[in-house]
């Protein structure tokens, strides 16, 4: 079973859109030094470490470890891979998703990158299929937004 500071780090990883061999280079640490805290065998990572990667991530170290920061909601079962792989029908709840983060955007400091963006439009556009195709689910959205634009 995956740890909190691990999902902590992964949904973080995803948010920022980072691999993650980039976030170790890019929080100066050991190859393999996050991957040992994701996969469990690093039970007590140190606080420089936590303290590196969340300053990668855009968070402290008590962000890392806060039980509750990670979204909450019923599992949604199907995997990123099977839902890339549907028709697209929904254009409008694509279109109503890209405004949001568009407007969204407008009201934070910190500008994501293209690819950042795209993979903000696309969490949210998956989650929301999910959840309900007709219309956006703004709470996760406005959750995921403020996540990757920390």
């Amino acid at each position: 079973m995956s740890t909190q500071i691990a999902k902590q780090i992964t949904t973080r990883m995803r948010a920022k859109n980072l691999s993650l061999s980039s976030l170790e280079k890019e929080a100066g640490l050991k190859p393999h030094a996050v991957q040992n805290i994701l996969r469990g065998k690093s039970k007590r990572p140190s606080a420089a470490i936590l303290k590196a990667v969340g300053d990668v991530l855009g968070c402290s170290v008590n962000d890392l470890l806060d039980q509750h920061e990670i979204y909450h909601e019923e599992d949604l079962s199907q995997s990123k891979k099977e839902l890339l792989s549907r028709k697209y029908e929904y254009p409008d709840l694509f279109s109503e998703i890209v405004k949001f983060v568009n407007e969204a955007l407008k009201h934070k400091d910190n500008a994501l990158t293209i690819e950042q963006f795209m993979s903000c439009i696309e969490e949210i556009y998956l989650h929301s299929l999910q959840k309900d195709p007709s219309k956006i689910d703004k709470e996760f959205a406005e959750w995921w937004v403020d996540l990757a634009t920390d």
